[in-house]
């Protein structure tokens, strides 16, 4: 359940850049853009972020419920997503900017760039508290209220950062009013590498409580934010105790291992057919959180039968050398996967959250050829099921899961 955000320019409860106060986003959510997102489909755009500038999207698909994973309007998006009460890039212009006239402590950030568009409700001071740590994984789709109140318990009454390169200020009053727990919240739109880079956005990143990445593009996040500032700064927030999170898109970066998505999607044929094919772009992570390493992480799972793609991942992190074991996780949307300080992870929402553990290195991995990778163990976690990361020690059972000549076996192992 969203509402529409709608952001009044008052000097103490909205601070702005040359572009002013957002006029709110116009659908009713708040979690995923899809304005130029990676995996979002426009059936989300109304529970979450996806807005009708960001159908550009390479990942975004308008009919990914029967297969397919991009649409016309979003076939040249990388991986779009939805779940944001925002949904549009649509700001007001500069004459409606305002001035901090708060009283209090010196900031202790640089002045904003002018070309930065931000949007701020609540106290722009630095609140001065200590979180309790934790990551957030959201699949995508409509917005896990239970998840975010599970976050807001461990901010200390700090401040919050939402992260994007497209969209608006869709989960500012959704996470400030509905979900509480904040003492500000302020989203930034960090679609140039120079503002990765922007001392004003890595300093409110670093001082941050909570840091949320909105659904979207993860091709842009992984270009942008990965080896800059953004990134830099989140691994810094990270080591404060801040709860680090993000949803589809965002849910795509937090791995020690990332799906880029650089030249579009990939769908679990493909993937099972030739690991290496054009659209399978892997790449490092750009964040090394402790819980995640040696973790890929997948969303909109079940939604978009996203294990063929899973096993390939996995397939050609071993294959390549980048890691002997690796643990893949695909989370259903509107469902999520809480893990704190110590690596406890729990499911919170209405799916399921998929662990795949790798087996050695795969029978068949090479460019050209079908994928045979079996002896997998697959685990389903559903709501109060626990799993410890980064290690993957559950009481859940697991299943064998495999792939033979470029065909899944099970089927169907949902």
């Amino acid at each position: 359940m969203r509402r529409a955000s709608t952001a009044l320019c008052l000097a103490t409860t909205c601070l702005v850049t040359i572009w002013g106060c957002g006029a709110g986003d116009p659908t009713p959510s708040a979690g995923e853009s899809s304005s130029s997102g990676s995996e979002a489909s426009p059936s989300e755009a109304s529970p979450s972020e996806a807005s009708a500038s960001e159908a550009s999207a390479s990942e975004a698909s308008a009919s990914e419920a029967s297969g397919s994973e991009a649409s016309a309007s979003e076939a040249s998006a990388s991986e779009a997503s939805t779940g944001d009460p925002s949904g549009s890039s649509t700001v007001a212009d500069d004459t409606s900017a305002s001035t901090d006239t708060s009283t209090g402590p010196a900031p202790v950030c640089p002045p904003p760039p002018a070309e930065l568009q931000r949007w701020l409700v609540g106290d722009d001071a630095d609140a001065d508290t200590m979180p309790g740590g934790g990551i957030v994984m959201m699949g995508g789709g409509p917005d896990v209220d239970g998840a975010f109140e599970w976050w807001s318990g461990r901010l200390g009454g700090g401040d919050v950062v939402v992260l994007r390169t497209s969209g608006a200020d869709g989960y500012n009053d959704y996470l400030l009013n509905d979900i509480g727990g904040a003492d500000s919240v302020e989203t930034l739109l960090v679609d140039t590498v120079a503002l990765a880079d922007d001392p004003y956005v890595t300093c409110r990143i670093a001082e941050a409580e909570g840091v949320f990445m909105a659904g979207g593009d993860q091709a842009q996040y992984m270009t942008l934010w990965k080896d800059h500032g953004v990134a830099e700064a989140l691994m810094e927030a990270s080591s404060r105790g801040a709860v680090i999170g993000g949803t589809s898109a965002g849910l795509a970066v937090l791995g020690g291992f990332v799906f880029a998505a650089y030249n579009d999607t990939v769908y679990s044929d493909e993937a099972l057919e030739d690991p290496y094919n054009q659209y399978m772009t892997m790449d490092t992570g750009m964040l090394a959180l402790p819980a995640l390493v040696d973790v890929i992480t997948d969303s909109h799972f079940a939604e978009r039968d996203r294990m063929g793609r899973l096993v390939g991942f996995l397939a050609r992190i071993v294959q390549d050398g980048w890691a002997d074991e690796v643990l893949g996780i695909g989370v259903d949307e509107a469902t999520a996967l809480v893990v704190d300080e110590q690596g406890s992870a729990g499911v919170i929402g209405e799916g399921s959250v998929y662990v795949l553990r790798s087996a050695g290195p795969p029978a068949v991995c090479v460019a050209g050829e079908p994928l045979t990778y079996t002896g997998l163990e697959l685990v389903r976690l559903d709501e109060g099921n626990t799993i410890a990361l980064p290690g993957g020690a559950t009481d859940v059972v697991g299943t064998p899961l495999g792939a033979d000549v470029g065909v899944l076996e099970p089927a169907d192992p949902y």
